[in-house]
């Protein structure tokens, strides 16, 4: 059993974030080189649908309910540690089914049955694997929410993110780039360069996990683990669970601005994903370079956020970066074939999602109740999985079924992309206004209140 292992001074500390400063490096670097846009541009290559691309984008959503079973594992296992570490194996493992799958099938791939056949296998394949990492993810934040002590977490997880986003600055044009050198000279059949650079990946996620295996379990304080696996993986107990947050107005409040931010995300990814290259004619690697962009912005963002949620609170830096993530769309809006890098604007504020993905666990974990992370942040992450979920799958069906309509705005005719763009960037937007009504903590509603 990995139980809980004190940390008594500040050197082991110091190591034990290094080592996870480290393992965060190697985990982006893999990550970088196995989804996203190379997902979407392997899967279209192979002849993948809309709604396949939905499926797609989704799968990470269409799971995340099952993140429910976290604490239950936790219990089972010992720790969030150890779960961490036998999901995140399991996961990069699967992962690696996916270029043998393509290589395997490379001569066949001319047939319309076969090319169907293994966008159906990998669609498959990508969802368990991200059904193994989406838990394991859970059981991380909780574990690093154990080891951080509150007052540095806000710094802590910018530095961790500025460390990912410095490794990313290179990589991702590189990759794009070599992907697609790969495709047209080297590798020709459809899928196979792909297929390398996740190969590579694979390789690099599992290496990832090297560090987090010598670093502790937890800090002093964390809760003790009760009840047998048995009753954490009952029915009542994971409804239980899943409803904790809404016990709690600040919680409800969070989960409000969760669910709209994750429905309308989900809804016009679609049309967003497959734009770039279906419209604009814009390869895998000026996309990359446009990523590459916006990491860089999102290391300047990150430098910023984690010291301003110490001492100012989450609130205003998540008001904030939502106003300029649910601009972005503005600029999908505005690009055509002939000026196809005015989209290039919509990447640099994306580099606000920094800030989201910094406070937003944050917060999350400031409003759950003390010692329990795992709980709170498993409930939090599978409702608004729920969302995105049904939105991305919508957004995909929809995408499909109006291919050629086009709609009257005013003085405009909007086709299926331009419509979802104007849509993205009202409802996005609007998100900010919801994520201002929620509170620091769990407890300052209640003061406010009694005043």
């Amino acid at each position: 059993m990995d139980r809980a292992e004190p940390i008594n001074d500040k050197a082991r500390l110091r190591t034990a974030l290094r080592r996870s400063y480290l393992a965060a490096v190697l985990w982006a670097a893999g990550n970088a080189l196995s989804s996203g846009l190379l997902l979407v541009y392997m899967v279209r290559a192979l002849g993948a649908s809309g709604l396949q691309v939905s499926l797609l984008l989704a799968a990470p959503a269409l799971v995340g309910l099952l993140r429910l079973f976290t604490p239950a594992l936790v219990a089972g296992l010992g720790s969030a540690k150890r779960v961490c570490l036998v999901l995140s194996f399991a996961a990069y493992g699967l992962l690696a089914v996916v270029p043998l799958l393509l290589v395997a099938t490379a001569s066949r791939l001319s047939d319309d049955a076969m090319r169907e056949a293994v966008v159906n296998g990998l669609l498959a394949i990508l969802c368990v694997h991200q059904l193994l990492e989406q838990i394991a993810t859970v059981a991380l934040w909780s574990w690093l929410g154990d080891l951080v002590p509150r007052r540095l977490r806000g710094r802590y997880f910018a530095r961790r993110n500025t460390l990912q986003l410095l490794v990313l600055l290179p990589l991702f044009p590189a990759g794009g780039y070599a992907v697609d050198y790969l495709r047209q000279h080297v590798l020709t059949t459809p899928g196979l360069a792909h297929a390398a650079a996740i190969a590579v990946g694979t390789l690099l996620l599992l290496i990832s996990l090297v560090p987090l295996t010598a670093m502790p379990a937890s800090r002093p304080g964390a809760k003790p683990l009760q009840n047998s696996l048995v009753d954490r993986l009952s029915i009542r107990t994971l409804f239980a669970q899943m409803v904790q947050p809404l016990r709690q107005q600040s919680s409800r409040r969070l989960l409000l601005y969760g669910c709209w931010f994750s429905l309308f995300n989900g809804l016009f990814s679609t049309a967003q994903n497959i734009f770039p290259k279906a419209v604009l004619g814009l390869e895998l690697a000026a996309m990359n370079v446009m990523q590459a962009t916006m990491r860089l912005g999102q290391v300047g963002v990150s430098v910023i956020a984690g010291p301003v949620s110490d001492r100012r609170g989450n609130r205003p830096v998540l008001v904030v970066c939502q106003l300029l993530v649910g601009t972005a769309p503005l600029f999908y809006l505005a690009a055509t074939p002939a000026h196809p890098y005015v989209i290039y604007g919509a990447w640099v504020l994306w580099s606000a999602y920094a800030g989201i993905n910094i406070c937003l666990p944050n917060l999350t974990m400031r409003l759950a109740p003390r010692g329990d992370h795992t709980a709170h942040l498993a409930a939090y992450q599978a409702l608004t999985s729920v969302f995105l979920t049904v939105g991305t799958l919508t957004g995909g069906w929809l995408f499909d079924r109006y291919v050629g309509r086009t709609w009257a705005v005013g003085p405009w005719a909007l086709d299926r992309y331009s419509l979802s763009f104007l849509l993205a960037w009202i409802t996005r937007t609007a998100g900010a206004a919801i994520v201002a009504t929620v509170p620091e903590t769990a407890n300052s509603q209640a003061k406010n209140a009694a005043r």
